[in-house]
């Protein structure tokens, strides 16, 4: 999602939201908080905003692009299958990589960063942050 700041509102600044699904009915709507967490390089730290069933899936992302408008951008959608390993931990496998996710991602629930409010989940891979002005500018 793109928003602006700076003095005259001219710099853009990215919220970077995911849809991912962690089975066959259900997804997860991440959006990423922090960067290269504990000095890890590629290790990323996302919110939880909220866990979706298939029926309302698509509803929900529809209802995304009618509130922000232009400012909600779909960057890419990739064709993946998820794996759950152990409670609180999925494997996403990307078969064809994308400009933006590059490698398949590891994704897993974090206890001691999250409270009763917010979930935290690290996500690991390679991914390409948006910084810039893109191609849809409003």
């Amino acid at each position: 999602m793109k928003k602006r700041k700076g003095l005259l509102k001219r710099q853009p600044v990215y919220t970077h939201l995911f849809f991912i699904p962690v089975d066959p009915k259900k997804y997860m709507y991440l959006a990423l908080i922090g960067k290269d967490v504990d000095d890890q390089e590629n290790t990323y730290a996302a919110q939880l905003l909220i866990k979706l069933s298939d029926e309302i899936m698509e509803s929900t992302l529809a209802g995304e692009y009618e509130y922000f408008g232009k400012k909600f951008i779909e960057l890419e959608a990739l064709k993946c299958k998820s794996a759950s390993p152990s409670q609180g931990k999925y494997i996403i496998t990307i078969p064809k990589k994308g400009a933006y996710i590059k490698s398949n991602l590891e994704i897993e629930y974090q206890v001691e960063y999250s409270t009763t409010d917010k979930r935290i989940y690290f996500i690991r891979g390679d991914l390409n942050l948006v910084s810039g002005d893109i191609a849809n500018p409003d």
